[in-house]
């Protein structure tokens, strides 16, 4: 398995545009081409996650000073649960040694209906290295937690960062809060 820049002319990019409409929700998606013209090329990435050199999954990160903010992570629906999720993330945590990641997933709330699949998203990213921050973020009626791949959250680099994106893409930007 490796992680490769996912050109947005590819055909790799064509299957990994088929993942992201089976992986996301409509409110919760958009489009790779709308996120390559997001921001520079130094500031984002879309990696290809691939296996048998054939795309199965991609990872979005956007990149500010130390922070790495994992936008998007989708594996393809007819790999899930074969391990793939967890090999790329220990991949990219190894392709950013000095940076500290940031993702939010869904905070588990048992008066939800989808809880079950909530909690199994939090115990894969604790399993895989990630620590719960205390942090949250609140956006299109749901709640996040925010987590990072460190034990301390640098909060101070991560409004550092969600500063600099508002600049850039005003919507769907964490505001954090403690509960």
């Amino acid at each position: 398995m490796l992680l490769k820049l996912l050109p947005q002319n590819s055909e790799d990019k064509l299957i990994a545009d088929t993942i992201n409409e089976e992986a996301f929700p409509e409110c919760e998606r958009n489009s790779l081409d709308d996120m390559y013209v997001s921001d520079t090329a130094e500031r984002i990435e879309i990696l290809g996650i691939y296996d048998d050199n054939a795309v199965v999954g991609f990872f979005i990160v956007r990149k500010y000073e130390s922070i790495r903010y994992l936008a998007y992570f989708a594996v393809s629906q007819d790999k899930r649960s074969a391990g793939i999720g967890s090999q790329a993330l220990k991949l990219l945590m190894e392709r950013y040694p000095d940076a500290q990641i940031v993702t939010e997933f869904e905070t588990p709330d048992d008066n939800c209906e989808n809880n079950a699949f909530r909690l199994r998203r939090r115990d894969f990213y604790l399993r895989n290295g990630f620590y719960e921050t205390g942090w949250y973020s609140f956006y299109e009626d749901t709640e996040f937690t925010i987590a990072c791949s460190e034990p301390v959250f640098d909060k101070k680099g991560f409004e550092q960062f969600t500063a600099y994106l508002s600049s850039i893409v005003p919507d769907h930007i964490p505001k954090l809060y403690r509960k």
